[in-house]
């Protein structure tokens, strides 16, 4: 979702300027003291983490007396979409059954969908917080296909992150693309595509469900 349909510029804020602004004022320390201690333990944790994910989790770890939905509801309004999304969403949910599976919590993910009411083009929501996963593995997938009650090969996937919307989900049969917004090559694959709109054109007479 993130990378794909939301620009990063919202994620970053959250955790990069809000969660240690936060934390500043608590400690009573200078911000960029925050930011450096905020960062390390980001990255002591790591992405392959389910806790990496979760606002919840570290509002907790650092201590904040703030819930989550007061900090997405207050930076609502800082989330935005690539230009080529609402299109792409139009001309895909006529043909395919779209459906998102993210990383982040339900909170997190419906605050972006809320965003132009992208939401109203999906049917079915799937967060690997939510359900106890990494979206990287393996089970993240098949759990995700199970649930739609389709075999692997009759879903498509687009994502940002090389490992993990590109090779594991092909690993299990999947048919997936990798969006590379920030290059003007292409990853050595024949599955890479720098827009929404490329990837439209790859689907063009194709068959499956699109995720």
């Amino acid at each position: 979702m993130d990378g794909t349909l939301v620009k990063p510029e919202f994620n970053d804020l959250i955790w990069r300027e809000v969660i240690p602004e936060l934390y500043a004022r608590k400690n009573e320390i200078e911000i960029e003291e925050a930011k450096g201690f905020i960062e390390g333990e980001y990255d002591k944790i790591g992405e392959y983490d389910l806790r990496w994910y979760s606002l919840d989790f570290w509002l907790g770890y650092f201590r904040l007396n703030v819930r989550e939905k007061e900090i997405l509801g207050e930076y609502a309004g800082k989330v935005s979409v690539y230009p080529d999304v609402l299109s792409t969403l139009e001309k895909l949910s006529k043909n395919y059954q779209l459906v998102i599976a993210s990383c982040m919590g339900n909170d997190f993910i419906g605050i972006k969908l809320r965003k132009r009411n992208i939401k109203k083009y999906f049917k079915r929501v799937f967060s690997a917080v939510s359900i106890g996963l990494i979206k990287k593995e393996e089970s993240f997938y098949l759990a995700l296909c199970s649930s739609l009650n389709i075999k692997p090969g009759e879903l498509i996937h687009i994502g940002d992150h090389y490992e993990f919307d590109y090779l594991v989900p092909r690993q299990v049969g999947i048919r997936a693309f990798y969006l590379d917004r920030n290059s003007d090559k292409q990853k050595v694959s024949l599955d890479g595509v720098r827009s929404l709109h490329d990837f439209t054109r790859y689907l063009c007479g194709g068959e499956g469900n699109s995720g």
